[in-house]
């Protein structure tokens, strides 16, 4: 007689996804503080509205404009890098002059970020620190002073950018470190001073501010975690500290 036919056989399910791994939380924890770093751009506008006539004139609206044009183009660069981006968005230009084009914008941007922040950040030592020093007459010895600290922080930096040699990396420590204490918590702490509200405890008025506070605590901790974690994993998988990578 005829054999029945068998039904189709289905298709066996896809796999499971795998479980998320220790690396793999590390680097969703470091990409928020490398997200904050980026961000972290907007304490520029305060330089920016301390040079202006009449302070309280254009500078929200240069906020919230600033703030808009980052976040279309952040989307923007989320959609074109596809579904499987590399790590550094610098390697996705292929070979060529456009590659160097790009190589040489990107260094005179982190010449000039430096010179920008390192000015602000050396005056800031000279004022507090600097012209409170008596000794030997090292309050009048401007230029020597200045060289000696300019130097310093020359060197710090290079200490830094080369015993981390992960740009992905750096920018999240830098981030985390840095950006979401100045543009974040720090203001908010300055805020509820300024109102005379106790830091860690909420009142009607200042709540907002409170889960600030607390908002970016929890996220310079998660940052700081995820970008210490991922340099360590770096430092053991791929290459160690002041190697070229």
């Amino acid at each position: 007689g005829r054999k029945t036919p068998h039904p189709p056989r289905r298709p066996p399910p896809p796999p499971p996804p795998p479980p998320a791994t220790t690396e793999a939380t590390l680097a969703k924890m470091s990409s928020l503080a490398a997200i904050c770093f980026a961000v972290g751009s907007q304490k520029l506008l305060l330089n920016i509205r301390h040079e202006m006539v009449d302070r309280a004139k254009a500078a929200p609206g240069a906020l919230s404009v600033s703030l808009s044009i980052y976040g279309c183009a952040y989307i923007a660069v989320c959609f074109v890098a596809g579904d499987n981006p590399p790590s550094f968005l610098f390697d996705a230009i292929p070979e060529g002059m456009g590659r160097r084009v790009g190589g040489f914008l990107l260094w005179v941007h982190v010449a000039v970020s430096y010179a920008i922040n390192s000015q602000a950040f050396c005056s800031s030592i000279d004022r507090v620190v600097g012209l409170r020093v008596k000794v030997f007459g090292w309050e009048k010895m401007h230029r020597v002073r200045w060289a000696i600290l300019t130097a310093l922080v020359s060197m710090l930096s290079y200490l830094i950018a080369n015993g981390i040699p992960f740009f992905k990396d750096l920018v999240a420590l830098c981030g985390a470190a840095t950006s979401i204490p100045l543009t974040l918590l720090i203001p908010a702490i300055f805020y509820r001073r300024i109102q005379g509200v106790p830091l860690f405890f909420p009142t009607l008025h200042s709540k907002y501010s409170f889960v600030l506070v607390l908002f970016s605590m929890a996220l310079m901790v998660i940052g700081l975690i995820g970008a210490i974690g991922s340099i360590d994993v770096d430092w053991s998988n791929k290459t160690g500290p002041f190697a070229c990578h």
